[in-house]
């Protein structure tokens, strides 16, 4: 399988600060590569080296193998990359963004701009102006346009913010289509159902890679079971029990625990909690949202990336 992505100890400063620090991973082709992590991370900046908007500080990377720093212009002519704020012309149509964006990659060829136009649903928008659009009907217009010049490579950063469910489910099913036809697929989320449909995942974390693997792995590996705590009042028994256990996360009104294979806190949990209204705890397996919290807050040196 060939390699899409390639990076070597790839890092990015600006004057003090770190916002990406020896950063090492493969992108194989083909593939829907998710990178995950909280906000500062470094994600943005990380997808923006290999788009050839940053220059690298240190270390060194190739985008279907082409050199991130030296050759920044043929990256971009094989490239698609969808920012969350994408540059689509809120007072031009639909067409017209799209022969706009065809234009400047000089792309010269009506039928195929009117087949993209097609297979992402728009159709029936076609004439309308962007900005009448409701947000994920936008979303697919701006990546309509990111796909004219029939990249290799597609970059998006978070192409589901504010969408709704539906909406979100298409464009999904797009860009699983997109890796179907051999274009290689990598999307930032912070939403972990939307993780969990990668087929290999980067989390970040402090401006490092802190893990890396298929969804399942990173799974298996935060923790082998949760125990999930639903007690009244919860903002009382979630003080409680993260003062206690710091991997203790909220999920609406239940408290999960990470307990990897030790299971048999619950004598311990009732005592934390003694004097509330304990109403269930249940011993369950690990969701993606338990790995990510889990992997974050775990040391640095019990995290092994693949």
């Amino acid at each position: 399988m060939s390699v899409a992505v390639h990076t070597e100890g790839l890092s990015k400063s600006f004057k003090d600060h770190v916002a990406v620090a020896d950063v090492t991973l493969d992108v194989n082709a083909g593939e829907v590569y998710g990178i995950i992590g909280p906000n500062g991370a470094g994600k943005t900046t990380f997808i923006r080296m290999l788009c050839g908007l940053f220059t690298p500080t240190a270390g060194r990377g190739t985008v279907l193998g082409f050199d991130i720093a030296d050759e920044r212009e043929r990256i971009r002519e094989r490239v698609g990359y969808m920012s969350q704020g994408f540059g689509l012309y809120g007072d031009l149509s639909v067409d017209d963004n799209l022969r706009f964006y065809a234009d400047l990659y000089g792309v010269r060829d009506p039928a195929y701009i009117a087949s993209i136009r097609t297979r992402l649903g728009l159709d029936e928008v076609g004439r309308h102006v962007v900005a009448s659009l409701a947000t994920g009907v936008r979303q697919r217009s701006a990546l309509a346009a990111v796909l004219v010049h029939r990249p290799e490579l597609v970059v998006l950063d978070e192409p589901t913010s504010g969408v709704d469910p539906v909406a979100r489910e298409t464009m999904w099913q797009i860009v699983r289509d997109l890796a179907d036809d051999g274009v290689t697929a990598l999307v930032t989320t912070h939403v972990m159902p939307e993780a969990q449909r990668c087929d290999r995942l980067a989390l970040f974390a402090d401006s490092r890679l802190l893990a890396s693997g298929r969804p399942d792995e990173l799974i298996e590996r935060s923790a082998t079971s949760i125990m999930a705590v639903e007690a009244a009042p919860w903002a009382e028994a979630f003080s409680r029990l993260h003062a206690t256990w710091p991997s203790a996360a909220l999920y609406g009104t239940r408290v999960h625990i990470p307990v990897g294979v030790d299971a048999s806190i619950e004598p311990e949990i009732r005592r934390v909690l003694h004097g509330l209204e304990v109403r269930s705890i249940t011993v369950q397996s690990p969701t993606m949202e338990d790995a990510f919290i889990s992997l974050i807050e775990a040391p640095a040196s019990t995290v092994v990336s693949r």
